[in-house]
C-alpha cells in the first residue's frame, strides 16, 4: 500500500514539474476548454432551441399521414412510367 502513495507521489511530482517547466502550455490546457465553452453559450444564445411538435401515433397509420403521402407518389410515378412504356 505504501509503494502506491509512493508511484502516486512521484506522479504529482512530474505532473507539477511540466506545469512548471511548459507555463504557456498549461494555460492553453485551462483555458482551451473555457474558451469552447463560451462559443457553445455564445451560440446558444444566439439560436435559442425551437420547440418541435412531438411525434403522434395517430399520423402514422392515418390515410393522411406522410407515409401514404409518400407511397402514393411513388405509385403515381410507376404508373406513369408504366403507361409511357405500355404506350411506346
Amino acid at each position: 500500500m505504501a509503494s502506491q502513495f509512493h508511484q502516486l507521489r512521484i506522479l504529482v511530482w512530474k505532473n507539477w514539474l511540466g506545469v512548471k517547466r511548459q507555463p504557456l502550455w498549461t494555460l492553453v490546457l485551462i483555458f482551451w476548454p473555457v474558451i469552447i465553452f463560451i462559443i457553445l453559450a455564445i451560440t446558444r444564445t444566439k439560436f435559442p432551441p425551437t420547440a418541435k411538435p412531438t411525434w403522434d401515433s395517430s399520423t402514422w397509420n392515418s390515410c393522411d399521414g406522410w407515409m401514404t403521402q409518400f407511397f402514393s407518389c411513388i405509385s403515381e410515378e410507376i404508373d406513369s412510367r408504366y403507361r409511357v412504356m405500355v404506350a411506346q
